[in-house]
């Protein structure tokens, strides 16, 4: 009994740990918005998305699984409300050097 005790105190702990380090760089610190557009990279089957600024600057867009619906804004000008990652993730991190952003949410602004 003490040993399964022991077993469910040590996952609960291990547990926490790991989600807590699966957060990181994810506060409200990193949180900003960028006003841009949507842009598609590569060619089929290996397509990424980006977003790029007002001002030029392209950034990654991860994780994938939001790549689907934001294809879809292209050619809008949109405000999104984005995480910035502190590493580049994905396809995209690798090829566009002005970060890699999460994003949040969005409004069509045109």
């Amino acid at each position: 009994m003490r040993f399964i005790l022991f077993v469910l105190a040590f996952l609960s702990v291990f547990s926490c740990r790991t989600a807590a380090a699966g957060q990181r760089g994810t506060n409200a610190e990193n949180t900003t918005r960028i006003t841009g557009m949507v842009q598609v990279y590569g060619s089929e089957p290996h397509t990424f998305v980006g977003i790029v600024d007002e001002k030029g600057t392209v950034y990654a867009v991860y994780p994938p699984s939001s790549e689907a619906e934001l294809i879809k804004l292209q050619g809008h000008l949109i405000e999104f409300t984005v995480i910035m990652l502190d590493e580049p993730k994905g396809e995209g991190g690798l090829y566009l050097k002005g970060g890699t952003v999460t994003p949040l949410s969005w409004e069509i602004l045109r």
